[in-house]
């Protein structure tokens, strides 16, 4: 699941609100554990009609199950309250029923164990109250026309965490898994996505209705049902003989490339790396109005309308999104947790996935920005409170969504691989996938597969970095003394809520003229200094130079004299940013010429130096032809920044030429909204003629015309 609230520039979807310490403690939180089970739930089968334009449902679901214990005459299914139930059969005859909030109790006779039953439940649900998802909420939601879109109209279910119930009564927690069959009878105009296999569409005799029969042969977890409809444009395509579906609203089916371009090689790559093939018959994703984030539904994902993109909004912007619930896949569908206190084998894992996608795919300084913008995430929750990453102690389900589950777990994955190295890591992984495929798992299970794939015991990792809160803390200074750095480390996390004083084989980073030398330590109390004897005195010294694990570092000692090797050859991007906004701080013009250089060299589409404006903000004519060299970048959140860096400088007929070339059909969006602001402060009114044929350059969010507009009202 992502749920959508920006963090460091990254949708990941979580709640940032500041929450009051003792969220996570009694008397707010209180134990869960997974819930009994009288039965287990074999095949879920449901008939469900769909009314639009009267915003109503009617549905008959078969839950086949088998008891579990001889005896039962009691069986438990969940039934959202707003569900009209219209009638219990038990193997085709009349049973009795009571409810009690969300939970429908189906009376029976003793039954006997191992044999299977089959319970029908009919329902109705009229003028159901659509729900938004994206901030919480889910179920049964109807998408409804505005004065702005009128032809946005459809419906998406939602499951996670428990909100599936509420369009169809069944087993609706993640300890039991199920094969699962969808018939959705809606207009004839429009297209419904289910899970599986799309086995037939049948057309009514007065041809205005259509069925669409999904099914899925393989077990899940009832939240991953999902159904899509609505008036759409589909792409199909094919996988390594997996069916691709590319699914978004009418008329937008011309940012499906933009948009979900690298599908396949997210599918090779994770395949290949987990060394457990994809493995659903399909994949869909569904780009749905009034969605927010994601949601990885069992081989259909439900994705968010407004995150498509087109190409000149940035390198595959969707990729992001689309790789974290891609991981899902893996993580969370075919293995799952059995209770929420453990929903980080699906959402930490997801985010790491996402993070070695952007490794693979654009190099290791987006890794690198992957890991220092899912810490801070995480810092910024822990300032408010601090839990185990797995826990039994929580308020609720969907409180578990949290800074933690995602990036600090994301980045406790991070530091797994770091302490195992690649190879074992991913044996583990490997084992963890093959061994518990299609089953509902705790935390022990992965830590068990991790030390039997690698013969290294992990208990101690998860002792610290899993089952207890908090993080290391740390204070670093260092001496040079007669051939040897004298490296002072403290650990200065607060241990009174449970947080350890961490046990960590960690590096050090001894910055010299031609590079860095790694030199391993040893941290394993609250203040140690380390003797390291070198032949000279280091430009620099780093504590983790490659932030190998998570930690927090409030101050960095850092002399002037040290800025310039960090900004050279430290190997994690964010420490050079570091160095260069340090050096920019009180810049020389030494100190500008080291960051032109560096900048200079800096050439990805994911670069080390992602935000350039400080050295924008000096103003200096004599940077013109760096700022010119930047246009084009294959980052086009660089070129967007030299673009305002030209227009903060003296107005040149040269300049001038170029930026108005700029504002074109091609020129990445943010690039010809810088020019033609740009243009505007130099010349509106010499430069109204581009402001004019600005207003027919379209883009899906107007900023273009927006941008156009405001220069001719300012005097064009």
């Amino acid at each position: 699941m992502y749920r959508l609230i920006l963090v460091a520039g990254v949708a990941m979807s979580l709640s940032m609100t500041a929450l009051a310490q003792g969220r996570f403690s009694p008397p707010r939180a209180s134990l869960h554990y997974a819930p009994d089970r009288t039965c287990d739930l074999l095949n879920v089968s449901l008939d469900l009609d769909v009314d639009y334009p009267n915003r109503s449902i009617k549905g008959t679901v078969v839950n086949t199950m088998s008891p579990l214990r001889n005896g039962i005459t009691d069986v438990v299914l969940n039934a959202g309250a707003d569900l009209d139930i219209q009638g219990v059969l038990l193997d085709g005859k009349t049973a009795m029923y009571t409810r009690d909030g969300a939970d429908l109790h189906i009376k029976t006779p003793a039954l006997v164990k191992g044999k299977v039953i089959k319970i029908t439940v009919t329902y109705e649900a009229k003028n159901s109250k659509g729900r938004s998802f994206g901030q919480g909420g889910g179920g049964f939601h109807w998408i409804q026309a505005n004065d702005s879109n009128p032809t946005k109209i459809g419906f998406w279910t939602q499951g996670e965490s428990m909100s599936n119930n509420e369009w169809c009564p069944t087993w609706d927690y993640p300890n039991d898994l199920t094969t699962s069959e969808t018939r959705c009878t809606v207009q004839s105009d429009w297209d419904v996505i289910g899970n599986g296999v799309l086995v037939k569409t049948t057309l009514s005799a007065d041809k205005k209705r259509k069925t669409f029969d999904w099914k899925m042969t393989q077990p899940h977890a009832t939240y991953l049902l999902s159904l899509c409809g609505g008036p759409f444009d589909i792409k199909k395509d094919k996988w390594e003989g997996v069916d691709l579906w590319y699914v978004v609203p009418k008329g937008e089916g011309y940012m499906i490339d933009d948009s979900f371009g690298h599908t396949k090689d997210m599918l090779s790559f994770y395949s290949q790396v987990l060394g457990v093939k994809y493995a659903w018959p399909k994949y869909a994703q569904d780009a749905m109005y009034d969605f927010g984030g994601g949601m990885e539904n069992v081989s259909a994902t439900t994705l968010g309308e407004g995150s498509l993109t087109e190409a000149r909004d940035g390198f595959y912007e969707m990729d992001s999104l689309n790789s974290h619930e891609l991981g899902h896949q893996w993580f969370g569908d075919l293995v799952t947790c059995k209770d929420w206190g453990d929903i980080w084998l699906n959402e930490s894992f997801a985010t790491f996935m996402q993070m070695i996608y952007f490794e693979h795919s654009r190099g290791e300084d987006a890794y690198a920005w992957e890991i220092w913008n899912n810490t801070n995430s995480y810092l910024r929750e822990a300032r408010s409170y601090k839990r185990p990453l797995s826990t039994k102690m929580y308020p609720n389900a969907d409180a578990m969504f949290d800074s933690h589950t995602y990036p600090k777990g994301g980045v406790i994955l991070h530091t797994l691989r770091k302490m195992l190295g690649d190879e074992a890591f991913y044996a583990g992984l490997n084992l963890y996938l093959t061994t518990w495929r299609h089953t509902p798992v705790e935390s022990a299970q992965l830590r068990r597969a991790m030390t039997e794939a690698t013969g290294i015991n992990v208990e101690p990792f998860w002792a610290q970095w899993i089952e207890k809160p908090g993080h290391p803390v740390l204070d670093t200074t260092w001496t040079w003394d007669a051939g040897k750095v004298l490296l002072t480390v403290k650990q200065t996390q607060d241990t009174s809520d449970g947080t350890p004083v961490y046990d960590i084989d960690a590096h050090v980073g001894l910055i010299g003229a031609n590079g860095m030398q790694r030199v391993p330590i040893h941290l394993s109390k609250t203040e140690e200094t380390f003797t390291i004897p070198t032949t000279s005195k280091p430009e620099a010294v780093l504590l983790d130079p490659d932030h190998d694990f998570l930690r927090e570092m409030p101050t960095l000692h850092w002399a002037e004299s040290e800025l310039p090797a960090i900004l050279k050859y430290a190997p994690f991007a964010p420490d050079r940013a570091e160095a260069m906004k340090r050096l920019l701080d009180n810049p020389t013009d030494t100190h500008v010429q080291l960051v032109v250089q560096a900048l200079e060299a800096d050439k990805g589409v994911s670069p080390a130096f992602e935000r350039v404006f400080q050295l924008a903000d000096l103003k200096k004519p004599e940077l013109r032809a760096f700022w010119t060299g930047q246009l084009g970048h294959a980052d086009f959140g660089r070129e967007a920044q030299a673009v305002s860096a030209l227009g903060s400088l003296p107005a040149d007929p040269a300049t001038i030429q170029k930026l108005r070339s700029l504002v074109n059909d091609k020129s990445p969006i943010q690039v010809v909204v810088n020019a033609i602001n740009a243009l505007k402060r130099w010349d509106a009114k010499a430069n109204a003629d581009v402001f004019k044929r600005a207003l027919e350059i379209k883009d899906r969010r107007g900023r273009i015309k927006r941008a156009a507009q405001e220069a001719l009202g300012s005097g064009g």
